[in-house]
């Protein structure tokens, strides 16, 4: 099952999907070669962002299956975005986001991820891309 939400505004836009089987290396942007940009491990649990410089993976495992992540991206001045995910039946879980603020070349994201095992903050940077 895959979602889609989409917010927009005069300060920015925000793209976030997720979806299906992950694992912190999610054999999709590994192979496409994205690099990794942070990661964070706390026991069994941890977490990676990867991104290609305009989309970005966050992904995690070492939850128990069906277990709920609290996923909190806070984007320089927008509100922030805050949703939850389930881990799958092997405990991973992946997320997706555009970063992207109207008025601002680049800026800074920071990931906060709750869950009743595990607690973890990542961050990246990001910069607008001209075509």
């Amino acid at each position: 099952m895959r979602r889609w939400m989409f917010g927009a505004g005069i300060t920015g836009l925000v793209l976030v999907a997720f979806a299906g089987r992950a694992g912190a290396l999610d054999e999709i942007v590994t192979a496409r070669g994205w690099p990794q940009v942070d990661y964070a491990e706390d026991g069994a649990c941890r977490a990676e962002v990867r991104g290609n410089g305009q989309f970005y993976r966050i992904a995690g495992q070492g939850l128990r299956p069906g277990e709920v992540v609290q996923l909190r991206l806070r984007n320089e001045d927008i509100k922030p975005v805050e949703h939850r995910i389930v881990a799958n039946g092997d405990g991973a879980w992946r997320d997706f986001y555009v970063p992207f603020v109207w008025h601002l070349e680049g800026g800074i994201v920071d990931v906060d991820l709750v869950s009743k095992t595990c607690s973890l903050n990542l961050s990246f940077a990001w910069a607008r891309r001209r075509l």
